[in-house]
């Protein structure tokens, strides 16, 4: 694989999926900035990892560190899988998503909180050949899901006594809801919705042999269903209860919230 920059025109784009490229939007907790950006890696760091999320407790004003670390599991899954996933099809270029890497940023909305990802080391690889971009594919979800999520959601479990069923569902949601939107859109080649297609297919069905064994079972294939009307809406009725109605003003349950799947 050939390394490669990073266009102006690619980082605006993945900007509109919450990554950072300025080195300068990150300060550390010790220089008066948010207390809510930190290094990535240092939340692998159980103590550290209690500190931060009872810190996104407040925020979020959130009645237990369950529903924050939920809230908190939703927020986190869409950085680290949307743009990865997005930046590989879209601009056939593989981001480094170690958590050496990255940067948890504070949120830049004043209504909620929706934290950033900062990328320190701003490569990224092409693939020129078939073979490669398998390679990059199974690179790919090796770092994200068994690298980096499988040990911070084995952590963030036993810190907040939350089941990991939940934490993973929360990943699956996005992580179907980045392959379904991009094979929704009509401005790629046939051939480019073919390749996500296969790669849907192999995250799904295939993965399991070759980059989730050590996990001993495929962490979000369990949570993959066909849609259903329910209220007026195809969704995906979720297994667990992502807790969204304990931060909801109006106790609202999420589309696909299995209660209502129940009623």
């Amino acid at each position: 694989m050939r390394e490669v920059t990073i266009t102006l025109d690619e980082k605006l784009q993945l900007e509109e999926y919450r990554v950072c490229f300025k080195g300068e939007d990150f300060k550390g907790r010790d220089n008066g900035s948010s207390s809510l950006a930190i290094p990535v890696v240092d939340m692998f760091d159980r103590d550290q990892l209690a500190n931060y999320l009872n810190m996104v407790q407040k925020e979020l004003q959130a009645p237990d560190l369950k529903v924050a670390a939920s809230a908190f599991s939703k927020r986190y899954s869409y950085l680290i899988v949307v743009p990865a996933f997005y930046s590989l099809y879209m601009l056939n270029k593989q981001l480094n998503m170690s958590v050496n890497n990255l940067y948890l940023m504070s949120s830049a909305s004043s209504e909620r909180w929706l934290p950033r990802i900062y990328l320190k080391d701003q490569r990224a690889y092409t693939p020129d050949t078939t073979e490669e971009r398998e390679c990059s594919r199974n690179q790919l979800i090796e770092s994200i899901f068994v690298n980096h999520l499988s040990p911070l959601w084995n952590e963030l479990s036993e810190v907040c006594k939350i089941p990991k069923p939940i934490l993973w569902e929360n990943t699956a949601v996005y992580t179907f809801w980045i392959f379904e939107s991009l094979l929704q859109r009509t401005d790629i080649p046939s051939e480019l919705r073919d390749a996500i297609k296969v790669d849907f297919e192999f995250l799904l069905y295939e993965a399991q042999a070759s980059i989730f064994k050590s996990l001993n079972e495929n962490p979000i294939r369990a949570f993959y269903c066909e849609k259903t009307n329910l209220d007026g809406k195809q969704v995906r009725v979720r297994k667990t209860c992502c807790f969204y109605y304990a931060l909801s003003k109006d106790g609202d349950m999420c589309n696909g919230c299995p209660r209502k799947g129940c009623n």
